[in-house]
């Protein structure tokens, strides 16, 4: 029987926000479960708040409902969290600055880390920078660029809030969003691939979705607060609200389950709930 190095449960896309009831009932479903089940820790995959790039109160009341976690978290930030990358045809003062990164360093806590489980290591970025030519950019990738010179032999889970690739077809006709950009795409794989990097974790899509594109296997989380419906985006793995439950294995195998906490309700955007991202 192989034996688990850690059990992990990953979440994505919570919106929490005192604008958006549903998303705080289901992430305090998603904190129960997390209690009576007890993985080694919980990741949050991005897009913690419904609007904390441009409102410092969301920033705040989602710290305040992570902490109703009471197992080890860590979490990176998502679009909705501190702004986007900047991509062409994005709406004005959307793009990810100092100052929204700066809130989130500064409640939430880092925005690109690492840890180490078993014989894993889990390198996590913030994928929001990534096409900013910041000087956070650079220090970003110099701070990965060592991270995986002192892998060794562990084996690599790569955690973001973008996923990272799909196939040809897929990514050329998916709006400029949806993936991490493509200079920085081709760059990390460049760093991934040679270590012992099987698995990427990612969320933003708000859909469950397990695919393998050559070496790699990328799985999306779901969303745990509302999907979108068909006019906004298509479906590409799974549209149900909820989290995923991962067992990473000392062999390099990694067990992944999509899961429904007790209590988590699906909702759909503009179907079950209207959107409160407008102010």
């Amino acid at each position: 029987m192989r034996v688990p190095a850690a059990r992990l449960l990953f979440v994505a896309d919570t919106h929490l926000s005192k604008r958006a009831p549903e998303a705080n009932a289901n992430w305090s479903a998603v904190a129960r479960y997390a209690a009576e089940t007890r993985p080694d820790l919980v990741i949050h995959l991005g897009d913690v708040t419904l609007d904390g790039a441009r409102a410092q109160d969301d920033i705040r009341h989602a710290r305040a409902w992570l902490d109703l976690v009471d197992v080890p978290w860590r979490a990176v930030p998502g679009n909705h969290d501190v702004g986007d990358n900047p991509w062409p045809g994005a709406p004005d003062h959307t793009t990810i600055d100092g100052p929204r990164r700066q809130r989130w360093l500064d409640t939430i806590g880092a925005d690109w880390w690492s840890v180490h489980l078993g014989s894993w290591t889990l390198l996590a970025i913030n994928a929001q920078l990534l096409g900013t030519n910041s000087g956070a950019e650079l220090e970003q990738w110099n701070w990965l660029r060592g991270r995986c010179e002192a892998i060794g032999d562990r084996h690599v889970a790569f955690v973001t809030h973008k996923p990272l690739t799909a196939d040809d077809d897929e990514l050329s006709t998916a709006p400029a969003y949806r993936f991490i950009p493509p200079h920085a795409r081709a760059r990390l794989e460049t760093v991934l691939d040679p270590l012992d990097a099987p698995i990427v974790f990612s969320g933003h899509v708000h859909q469950a979705r397990d695919l393998t594109i050559g070496i790699r296997r990328h799985v999306w989380a779901p969303t745990t607060w509302a999907t979108l419906p068909e006019d906004v985006q298509p479906t590409l793995g799974q549209k149900r609200c909820g989290a995923l439950s991962v067992s990473l294995r000392d062999d390099g195998h990694v067990d992944v389950a999509v899961v429904e906490p007790p209590g988590v309700e699906q909702f759909t955007l503009g179907r079950d709930i209207a959107d409160p991202y407008v102010h």
